[in-house]
C-alpha cells in the first residue's frame, strides 16, 4: 500500500499530512499525528487528553472509531483517499 496524502483540520488550521500507510490501525495514524504536530497528551492541569479523527460527510462529522465490532480499523477501512480532508478533535478528560 503507498503512502497519501490527507487535509487535516485541527483548531481552525489546515495541516497537509503524509500517511505513509493506510492500513495501519487508526489508534496508530492518531498517535502519529499527535506527535507530528508536537501536540500534548496532557492540560494545563495533567488532565488527559484523547484525540479522535473524524470527517465531514456533508450532513455531519462522523468519528472514525478505532475499533469496530473488536476489529483494529484503519484509514483504508474508512475508504480515505488521497486528499480527503480529515478533523481532529481533541477531548479533555477532566479528572
Amino acid at each position: 500500500m503507498e503512502e497519501i496524502e490527507i487535509v487535516l483540520v485541527y483548531q481552525e488550521n489546515k495541516y497537509s499530512m503524509r500517511v505513509q500507510d493506510p492500513t495501519k490501525s487508526i489508534k496508530e495514524a492518531l498517535k502519529e499525528i499527535v506527535e507530528a504536530l508536537k501536540l500534548s497528551w496532557t492540560d494545563a492541569g495533567g488532565n488527559p487528553i484523547t484525540y479522535h479523527l473524524g470527517r465531514n460527510t456533508g450532513e455531519e462529522e462522523e468519528i472514525l472509531r478505532p475499533k469496530f465490532q473488536g476489529k483494529e480499523q484503519t484509514l483504508f477501512d474508512y475508504n480515505i483517499k488521497q486528499g480527503d480532508e480529515l478533523i481532529l478533535i481533541k477531548e479533555v478528560i477532566a479528572g
